[in-house]
């Protein structure tokens, strides 16, 4: 066998022996045998995130909203109202839509509007009037507080803008 023959012997031997070293180790390492990059893709992700949520968790916390010293503003609240405008009207005398008019609501009984088909939910809760708890839990999430209405809105989620709506409202008599 000539001299040439055992060396390029030596150098696949010694290109397998390297590639069987690599490749298994990338695979022991990431869990494939070809990386790309992507083990350590995750890493720096992972690294982001955590960084993100300590600076989360070291900021200072919000008070919590405490409606009681909340002072409400009727014309924010009227702009809180362009939500319900597409179901319901506003307008003394003005017409049932989707949804009844809701001129007068604070302080009328909860089926206020004459003319309008209310569901059975409605008819089931009769009894009360829309005063300032029962609109606040209402608005919040409508299909929570009278399960079965047909009102398919999913509420107003903030407090103050529940206030402020509430302030308006008060104001349509």
């Amino acid at each position: 066998m000539s001299i040439w023959t055992r060396l390029f012997i030596y150098a696949v031997c010694t290109a397998n022996l390297f590639a069987i070293v690599y490749f298994g180790g990338a695979w022991i390492l990431t869990g494939s045998p070809i990386s790309h990059g992507e083990h350590h893709a995750e890493i720096v992700v992972e690294a982001a995130l955590l960084e993100q949520d300590l600076a989360h968790a070291n900021k200072p916390k919000e008070p919590a909203f405490d409606l009681a010293t909340y002072v409400a503003d009727p014309v924010k609240g009227q702009k809180v109202a362009a939500k319900c405008k597409a179901c319901h009207t506003f307008d003394k005398g003005g017409p049932d839509r989707t949804g009844p008019n809701l001129w007068g609501i604070f302080g009328a009984d909860i089926m206020h509007s004459d003319g309008f088909n209310y569901s059975g939910a409605f008819k089931a809760t009769s009894g009360f009037v829309w005063d300032e708890a029962h609109l606040m839990a209402y608005l919040e999430n409508p299909r929570e507080y009278i399960p079965g209405n047909k009102m398919q809105f999913n509420g107003i989620k903030k407090p103050q803008d529940r206030a402020d709506l509430l302030a308006w409202l008060k104001t349509l008599k």
